[in-house]
């Protein structure tokens, strides 16, 4: 099984979703960015890369590097929140040849997901892919519901999971959480790639 492979509980909720499966191309391609930053310098600057809309974090685990990008816009109503996950271990970061064929399969990935997306929406199909949606109902302060839709391909390969969400509360979005779970990296932090890629 390669770095990152995770089995995530199946759907909980259908729900029609506005398109957006494009962004996931664009949201992977940030995600590339940052891994060969950190090859380059041995460090993430904090900074999402040039040409990257997006934001950008990046988590360290114990095999590898996560790096999650998401964009939020506003819609009549309330808002939609696209994020794409992306996982590396240490050796695939610090050799040059396994980075350029790691991103290549992140890329690959990202496109196969854009497509589950797309047929979910469409004609609730996921394709190849599994998915889990769920509605939550804010009450108090800010009200209003939001719909979440993770989704990832089912073939126990690297971790690359979508996140597709809108919501009718007028307060902007939390960071997709869901897709976080280790130790963020701080910006400027070295990472010793040669002594972790024995680990």
């Amino acid at each position: 099984m390669r770095y990152g492979a995770q089995l995530i509980i199946p759907v909980l909720l259908l729900a029609t979703f506005p398109a957006a499966a494009a962004d996931m191309t664009g949201l992977a391609e940030c995600t590339t960015k940052v891994f060969t930053e950190i090859n380059r310098t041995q460090k993430w600057s904090g900074k999402a890369p040039t040409g990257c809309p997006a934001r950008v974090a990046v988590e360290k685990r114990s095999g590898g590097i996560f790096v999650i990008a998401w964009g939020v816009r506003p819609t009549d109503g309330g808002w939609v929140r696209t994020a794409f996950s992306a996982g590396m271990g240490y050796a695939e970061v610090a050799d040059k040849k396994e980075l350029a064929r790691a991103n290549r399969d992140i890329m690959a990935r990202a496109g196969r997901i854009g497509r589950c997306l797309d047929s979910i929406m469409s004609v609730n199909d996921p394709l190849e892919c599994r998915d889990q949606a769920t509605r939550s109902y804010l009450a108090g302060e800010e009200t209003g519901t939001e719909d979440k839709r993770l989704i990832w391909l089912d073939d126990n390969g690297r971790h690359t999971v979508a996140e597709y969400s809108y919501g009718t509360t007028t307060a902007t979005p939390t960071p997709p959480a869901d897709l976080f779970g280790g130790q963020s990296l701080p910006p400027g932090m070295i990472i010793d790639l040669h002594l972790l890629r024995g680990r």
